[in-house]
């Protein structure tokens, strides 16, 4: 009875000892995770700081490029079969002239029937020198 005793024992210590290498194996391995994932963690937060900065950056670029678009001072639109130019209000006439709106190329018709916007004179003049017979 005393070797059979003896015999359990022995297992039983086999049993608590491999039990307590596994445990120590995966709070080993559990820490090193949780180092890693700690890095991991300051690395995105890093990421996420310097995405910030650029859309901030990105922002404020758009933001001037907005202001620094100059507003339409002009609109040519159909009356007649002509062109008429307009200002922006699209109710005070600026000019008539005497290019016939049948005679311009297809895309341009369709973009003055809907008012084509003219940003300033000069771009207006070019457009009528062009088009003027």
């Amino acid at each position: 009875m005393k070797k059979v005793c003896s015999i359990h024992l022995l297992w039983i210590g086999i049993f608590l000892s491999l039990l307590l290498g596994i445990l120590a194996g995966f709070l080993m391995g559990t820490g090193k995770n949780w180092q890693g994932y700690e890095e991991r963690i300051a690395l995105l937060e890093e990421e996420k700081e310097l995405l910030q900065q650029t859309q901030e950056e990105h922002k404020e670029t758009l933001t001037e490029s907005f202001s620094l678009s100059e507003p339409y001072e002009y609109i040519l639109l159909e009356e007649d079969g002509y062109v008429s130019v307009y200002h922006t209000d699209r109710k005070t006439r600026y000019a008539d002239t005497d290019i016939i709106l049948d005679r311009l190329p297809k895309n341009l018709q369709k973009e003055i029937k809907e008012g084509k916007y003219m940003n300033s004179e000069d771009e207006l003049y070019q457009f009528l020198e062009n088009y003027s017979s």
